[in-house]
């Protein structure tokens, strides 16, 4: 057979089924987890409950049919009176959004954010809409029908009033942040340009950090992501506040990171390119726990590239990190240690070396091990990517760490595709026993584990992938020799029963 040819077919069955896109898994299955966890993760839209420090918070209480009446007035402390009725009614703890949209008033507020000659009216506008823009997507997008997102852009940089320019930068940090549809209308209506002017270092911290929110939520969102061009546009602005004094700024813009990076590879690469990862690599070693969720993610996101780009986020030295966060406390730290550490697993074998190195093996066992399902499952693909796609010397290493009882334990879990992977998995160790003499001592090992009834009763498994691969472990490993046939096993079952040296009757050996 050419040499091109052999390697081809060593590709495609030495990772036991699972290509590359299923091997460097991205975060697609976590998404709706992700969208969950609102204490760790950056806010969606905000409202705004209190006004600028060191002010005061006007109130002005009126019946709704006094606020369509005043706000219409030809006076102007009527409507400021009336903006500031429909402003304390959207910014209750029961906001009444829908009565104010329902009373045709955002048109009004939209005409007040043009009215320059009275601030005070502009401000009480821009906050209303702020407040209306946090709700549900319907009254997002009523904010925008009313026309709003062309002026609030206008008033990131006219005049003079900073609270006007940073609540600006607030509401349409809220529209940003509905979703891809109305992110793209407010980038399309040009955005970026003043937004990035605004970051510099004679802004105030309470602005700054909204204006880092709100560049954050132009980078969010995906299917589709922002155009790659407007993202190039934002990475140096995002690099500088990277470095910022702020914890919170800097919690933001990691965030925005994490957006940029949950996309295709080239997107990765730009990061990577910025200069960036040896900052995140450093921030691996924060204590804040947000700022440490986010940069754990980023580079999670990084590894889940190609294998360049995981291979530069190893150069940067992020491995002595992720030692110290297997042992965190915190369960989401774990699994994203876990679900990043499978992805550098799904690289090279001398990228899988740099993880032995490092003394993750003992970490990953440990966390195989724990009640958390979540962590075990990550844990679950992070070795069975090295018994995949590593030596058959990296495999025993991982065995001689303890691997085989807690992989046992976990054939027990009621989840098929990861059941197909640990199945695999213990193929191949058996496989790389076999290389070293070692199969009487690993395959004993099992038994103890309770692997052999374990997969013996899942040979009888109504997932007839389950029971094709369970069928060929009992007759490769714990039955008298004999001929196996596994002609009759489906794709799956094969390219399963070829990752561990099960030879088809009737057809080519494949032996690896």
């Amino acid at each position: 057979m050419p040499i091109s040819r052999e390697n081809e077919r060593l590709k495609a069955f030495k990772n036991k089924g699972k290509d590359q896109e299923e091997m460097r898994r991205r975060r697609n299955d976590l998404q709706v987890e992700l969208r969950k966890a609102k204490r760790e993760d950056q806010m969606l839209k905000r409202r705004n409950l209190a006004p600028p420090l060191g002010e005061n918070n006007p109130k002005c209480e009126m019946s709704m049919a006094d606020i369509i009446q005043n706000i219409h007035s030809a006076h102007f402390h009527q409507r400021l009176s009336a903006t500031i009725a429909a402003r304390s009614l959207v910014t209750d703890q029961n906001p009444l959004v829908d009565e104010i949209i329902a009373a045709g008033l955002l048109p009004k507020f939209v005409e007040f954010l043009d009215s320059f000659d009275t601030p005070d009216l502009q401000f009480e506008a821009a906050w209303t809409i702020t407040n209306i823009a946090s709700g549900t997507k319907e009254q997002t997008h009523a904010v925008v029908h009313a026309g709003a997102v062309p002026i609030l852009i206008k008033l990131l940089t006219a005049g003079t009033d900073p609270r006007l320019s940073e609540q600006a930068a607030w509401a349409l940090g809220n529209i940003a942040g509905d979703g891809p549809d109305l992110r793209d209308y407010v980038i399309g209506n040009n955005i970026v340009p003043p937004l990035l002017s605004l970051i510099r270092p004679d802004i105030p911290l309470e602005h700054m950090r909204t204006l880092a929110w709100c560049l954050a939520n132009v980078c969010r969102h995906r299917n589709p992501s922002p155009a790659l061009a407007v993202i190039l546009d934002v990475l140096p602005a995002m690099s500088q506040l990277l470095h910022h004094s702020d914890k919170h700024v800097v919690a933001e813009i990691t965030w925005a990171f994490v957006y940029v990076t949950d996309g295709n590879d080239e997107r990765i690469q730009a990061v990577v390119d910025s200069g960036v990862l040896p900052r995140l690599v450093q921030m691996l070693g924060v204590q804040d726990p947000l700022i440490l969720i986010a940069a754990v993610r980023v580079v999670g996101n990084i590894v889940s590239g190609t294998d360049s780009q995981t291979q530069a986020v190893l150069d940067s030295g992020a491995l002595p990190y992720f030692v110290r966060l297997s042992a965190s406390s915190d369960k989401k730290i774990q699994k994203e240690v876990a679900w990043t550490i499978s992805n550098i697993t799904a690289g090279t074998v001398k990228q899988i070396q740099t993880v032995v190195d490092a003394g993750l093996l003992p970490p990953l066992v440990e966390m195989l091990k724990r009640n958390d399902y979540k962590v075990q499952k990550e844990a679950a693909w992070a070795v069975t990517n090295l018994t995949a796609g590593g030596s058959y010397e990296q495999t025993m290493v991982l065995v001689d760490k303890g691997v085989i009882y807690p992989l046992c334990a976990l054939l027990d879990i009621n989840d098929a595709k990861v059941r197909v992977v640990l199945l695999g998995g213990i193929g191949q160790i058996l496989e790389a026993a076999t290389k070293f003499q070692r199969l009487d001592e690993i395959a004993l090992q099992v038994e103890e584990a309770e692997g052999v009834d374990k997969i013996e009763r899942l040979q009888n498994s109504p997932n007839k992938t389950i029971a094709d691969v369970a069928y060929v472990l009992i007759c490769r490993y714990f039955s008298e020799p004999q001929d196996e046939d596994t002609g009759n096993l489906n794709p799956e079952a094969r390219e399963q029963a070829f990752a561990f040296g099960v030879q088809p009757s009737g057809g080519g050996a494949f032996n690896f």
